[in-house]
């Protein structure tokens, strides 16, 4: 799949989600199959998605770096990443962090689909 197809996807979930009121994304193909997503979605109630994705889509979809940061105001409501810790190496470089810096638990890193189904469910019931 050409990184362009995937970026066509990640327009698609975006409009399809009906829960969010504005979006900024920004979509950079480095080469045919390799490119930057990042994105920031707004939600009804004023809390906000960031998220970034360097993929490569040659062969699948392979992400080197990614994090999806849910926020309200100030105050992480959870943020999935892949970012290693060299100086903790009980946290998997794949991992969540709820609601503060040092609640972080393993996780794999889940698509944007996932992450907005979890959105969903901290969004009060209009």
């Amino acid at each position: 799949m050409y990184v362009t197809e995937y970026f066509r996807h990640i327009d698609q979930v975006v409009s399809g989600c009906p829960a969010i009121i504005s979006k900024e994304l920004l979509f950079d193909g480095r080469t045919k199959y390799i490119g930057l997503v990042k994105g920031m979605l707004t939600f009804g109630d004023g809390s906000e998605l960031h998220f970034k994705e360097f993929i490569d889509t040659e062969a699948g979809i392979a992400k080197y770096k990614d994090g999806y940061h849910y926020q309200k105001g100030d105050s992480l409501i959870f943020r999935y990443d892949n970012h290693p810790y060299p100086a903790k190496k009980d946290i998997p470089s794949c991992h969540k962090h709820v609601s503060h810096e040092e609640n972080i638990i393993p996780a794999s890193i889940p698509d944007l689909e996932d992450v907005l189904k979890e959105v969903i469910m901290y969004l009060p019931i209009a």
